[in-house]
């Protein structure tokens, strides 16, 4: 069986689970890190080689182990690898569901039937993410967060811990929406939203 190799860019703690995720699959290996923090030396062993160079594992898939959505997508403009997807084995996705390069689901998440995460998305652990569900490129759903069926959530959007988004709600590019919230309307972009109901605190419009 062939082996997928992988390099990471980013050593931090999410890359570390990044990293359990590649060693839970037979077939898949890390063969490098580039962090440009000089007091990285290593990742749970693996060297990090601090600033990113693509003549190193030109055969390896990259993989981008920041959280910050805005960071992730200024990251994607500078790595010549291709990208891959990361898929943890207990997480259950249904075979009409979609995830875009540069994803990865965690650790015991759901994803239902007809849904579509875009681009470098992070479906953290245990999340619940219903059917028919659109989510663009660069977001993040933080753990053991809920999206009711038919949610669509826009760009770079930040969907905190234990927050649960009620069905067909639309939510914009670039909100923020603090952990254990439950949104209950529509968020325009660039909006920040806490409570339950949620409500805006912090409204930017479109950035």
């Amino acid at each position: 069986m062939e082996t997928t190799k992988f390099i990471l860019i980013g050593g931090g703690g999410h890359a570390r689970v990044v990293l359990s995720i590649i060693e839970a699959q037979e077939t898949s290996i890390l063969e490098g890190v580039f962090d440009s923090n000089p007091k990285i030396e290593a990742l749970d062993g693996v060297e990090n080689f601090q600033n990113y160079n693509p003549d190193l594992f030109p055969n390896a898939l990259a993989f981008i182990a920041i959280g910050d959505n805005r960071i992730r997508k200024q990251l994607t403009q500078t790595i010549q690898h291709a990208f891959g997807v990361l898929i943890h084995p207990t997480a259950s996705i249904d075979r009409l569901s979609l995830a875009g390069e540069g994803s990865v689901v965690m650790h015991h998440a759901v994803i239902q039937r007809g849904t579509k995460i875009g681009k470098h998305g992070i479906i953290n652990t245990a999340c619940s993410v219903d059917h028919d569900c659109i989510l663009g490129d660069f977001v993040h759903i933080a753990p053991n967060a809920t999206l009711c069926g038919g949610v669509q959530i826009g760009d770079e959007t930040f969907i905190g811990a234990g927050v649960v988004v009620l069905p067909q709600i639309k939510i914009g590019k670039r909100v923020i929406i603090g952990a254990g919230t439950v949104v209950t309307k529509n968020i325009p972009d660039g909006a920040t939203v806490i409570g339950n109901p949620g409500k805006i605190i912090k409204s930017h419009g479109a950035i």
